[in-house]
């Protein structure tokens, strides 16, 4: 750990000099930098930008839409735009942050999309991030902005740079590697359907009707019932179920959260039916599924191993569907 004057230098010059950054993929606005001991948490917001942050020391809690997280040293964490968020901790936290947002204009189209992807993702957070390449490039970047005798101020501006690309190439990591069976049918998910299935992950704590989803998209709901069967092989109360089982199975993992807090916030009426459910799919009831997965890697493995099932029902209802 740095020293307390390390982290108050650096953040002033940070925040001084280090607003724009631009490199050859994308141009990005830098609200502020900070660095915060004995943080002990604020009250609920939502602000316009990403602001991913660090936990350098301490214990607390995170709670993002809703949902609450454990937070301890080592723990990557982004809120997104218009997210309703906020943290406590009772002994306090060595917090670091920083919030930012894409210039679009002057940013690559594939950089546009990441970001847009890492807001289709419910959960930007990692436990053990301690030993990460950001992780290293941000402690490199505040014992040299900590400098009182920098020459090279486009070192730093480098830094800077590749302190946030590595964050967000990260953050899509770690989501993507839960969700890799779903690349199979990646570029269906176009248009309405992303933007359904954005619905559904949206509002899973509550009833989800074909209905009320159709309405949203500005469709009947035969049309878009059809447009389900056809183009992912599925019904909508499987799509909803899916969804629901990912979203618990990731809030079993990375989060204290209890058995009857996680069937509620993922839309089981009972605590007895998302067991029920639960284990059918994942072939293992939540609390065992919960001591089973003793990292992130263990909880993706589980994630990827029960849609790579999903995945490959819809391929196989797609040769079925084929033309001889």
């Amino acid at each position: 750990m740095l020293s307390h004057s390390v982290y108050s230098r650096s953040n002033l010059y940070l925040n001084q000099n280090l607003v724009q950054l631009k490199g050859a993929t994308a141009s990005i606005f830098v609200h502020y930098w900070g660095a915060k001991p004995q943080h002990k948490g604020n009250s609920p917001h939502a602000h316009s930008f990403f602001e991913i942050c660090y936990v350098v020391e301490g214990e607390g809690v995170y709670s993002h839409d809703g949902v609450t997280y454990p937070l301890r040293a080592g723990t990557l964490y982004c809120s997104k735009p218009e997210s309703r968020h906020y943290i406590q901790s009772e002994e306090g936290m060595l917090l670091l942050f920083l919030a930012l947002e894409p210039i679009s204009s002057e940013s690559s189209q594939t950089f546009m999309r990441d970001f847009e992807q890492l807001c289709s993702y419910p959960h930007l957070f990692i436990p053990n991030a301690d030993q990460t390449a950001p992780m290293l490039i941000w402690q490199a970047l505040l014992i040299q902005a900590s400098d009182s005798s920098i020459r090279y101020r486009e070192s730093l501006e480098q830094l800077a740079y590749s302190l946030i690309i590595s964050c967000i190439s990260l953050f899509l990591h770690h989501c993507r590697s839960g969700d890799t069976a779903t690349s199979a049918t990646g570029s269906e998910l176009q248009g309405t359907l992303k933007m359904a299935k954005a619905y559904i992950q949206t509002n899973l704590s509550n009833k989800i009707v074909l209905s009320d989803v159709a309405q949203s998209l500005h469709l009947s709901e035969r049309q878009l019932s059809r447009l389900i069967a056809e183009e992912l092989g599925q019904s909508f109360p499987s799509i909803v179920k899916t969804e629901r089982i990912k979203r618990a199975a990731y809030l079993l993992g990375y989060t204290d959260i209890p058995l009857k807090k996680i069937a509620e916030d993922t839309g089981f009426e009972s605590i007895h039916y998302f067991t029920q459910v639960f284990t059918r799919e994942m072939g293992t009831p939540p609390s065992s599924f919960r001591k089973k997965c003793l990292n992130s890697a263990s909880v993706d493995a589980w994630i990827h191993k029960y849609l790579e099932q999903v995945a490959t029902r819809y391929q196989k209802y797609k040769q079925q569907d084929r033309p001889d």
